[in-house]
C-alpha cells in the first residue's frame, strides 16, 4: 500500500502537469486503435474500426457492425494504461456508434462515454457528430468533475483512391473546475488526406491546429504484404515521434499492434482487436 501511495504521489502530479493548469489544457489526441497509432495518428481521413474517436464522418465507410477494444500502456509506465471500446452499428442510411475510454494512473482516472451519429449527405460527402461526457476522478480530493463535449467531422471522397477529412474536437470550449484546478479543453482542428496509389499501399497525412500551440504534422503509410497482413509506419512533429506496427486479419477478427516512440518519454506499446459481425 505504501508503494502504491508513493507511486500516486509522484505520478499523478506529473500527469496533471502535462495539462497546464489554471489556463488552457493541452487536449491530447486519442490513441484509440493500434492501426491509428502505427500511422502516427495521421487518420483524420482514414476509415477504420476506431474512427468514432478520430473522425465520425468516416463511420459511413463501415459496412458491418463491429466491436473493437484497444489497450495502451503509455511510455511503458507501470500502472498507467488507456482502454478504449468502440461499438459500430450501421442501420440503413444512418451509422450509430458508442465510444468508451478510460485512462488510469495510480488512482487518477479520466473516463468518457460518447454517442455518435454519421450520415452520407451525398454520394461523396459524409458528416458525423459525437456527444461525449467526460469525467475526471481526483484521488487527492475524493471527488469527480465532468463536462459535456461535442466533436464533429466531415469526409469527402474524390474517388476510391483519394479522401479528405476535416474534424473539430471540442466544438464548444468546455472546462472543468475544482478547488485547485481550472482545466480548459480547447478547440482542436484537424485536416488531412489519405491516398491509395495502389491496392497495396496507403499514404496518409494531416495537420492539427490548436490555439497557443504549434501546428502538428502527422504522416503515415501502410503496405499490404499479403492478402490479410499489413505493415505500417509513421512520424509526427512537436514533439518528434515515430511509430511502427502491423495488422493481421483472421476471418472476422482483426488484430493490430503498434509501438510509438516519444523523443523524451520513450516507448508506448498498443494492442487492439476488432470483431466484425457479418
Amino acid at each position: 500500500m505504501r508503494n502504491r501511495d508513493l507511486l500516486s504521489g509522484l505520478l499523478v502530479p506529473l500527469l496533471l502537469l502535462m495539462i497546464p493548469l489554471g489556463s488552457t489544457a493541452v487536449e491530447r489526441m486519442s490513441r484509440a486503435g493500434a492501426r491509428a497509432a502505427a500511422l502516427s495518428l495521421a487518420v483524420v481521413a482514414v476509415p477504420g474500426s476506431f474512427t468514432v474517436f478520430q473522425n465520425q464522418a468516416f463511420l459511413t465507410e463501415e459496412k458491418a457492425p463491429s466491436v473493437s477494444v484497444s489497450y495502451t500502456n503509455p511510455y511503458s509506465i507501470p500502472g498507467y494504461h488507456e482502454n478504449y471500446l468502440s461499438l459500430v452499428c450501421p442501420i440503413q442510411s444512418e451509422f450509430f456508434a458508442l465510444a468508451l475510454s478510460q485512462t488510469s494512473l495510480a488512482g487518477y482516472k479520466e473516463s468518457s462515454l460518447g454517442i455518435s451519429l454519421a450520415k452520407k449527405l451525398s454520394g461523396r460527402l459524409s458528416a458525423g457528430i459525437l456527444f461525449n461526457f467526460y469525467d475526471l476522478n481526483f484521488p487527492e480530493e475524493g471527488s469527480h468533475k465532468g463536462s459535456v463535449q461535442a466533436d464533429a467531422g466531415l469526409g469527402y471522397k474524390f474517388s476510391d483512391q483519394l479522401s479528405l477529412g476535416l474534424h473539430f474536437r471540442n466544438l464548444v470550449a468546455t472546462r472543468v473546475e475544482t478547488f485547485q484546478y481550472h482545466l480548459n479543453f480547447p478547440l482542436l482542428i484537424r485536416i488531412g488526406a489519405s491516398c491509395h496509389p495502389s491496392d497495396r499501399i496507403l499514404v496518409a497525412c494531416e495537420a492539427d491546429f490548436e490555439a497557443h500551440n504549434e501546428t502538428e504534422i502527422h504522416f503515415g503509410t501502410e503496405y499490404r504484404v499479403v492478402k490479410d497482413c499489413w505493415i505500417r509506419g509513421g512520424i509526427a512533429t512537436h514533439p518528434f515521434r515515430h511509430s511502427v506496427g502491423f495488422g493481421y486479419r483472421l476471418k472476422d477478427f482483426l488484430l493490430d499492434f503498434a509501438l510509438m516512440h516519444h523523443e523524451i518519454l520513450g516507448f508506448t506499446p498498443l494492442f487492439s482487436l476488432s470483431f466484425y459481425l457479418k
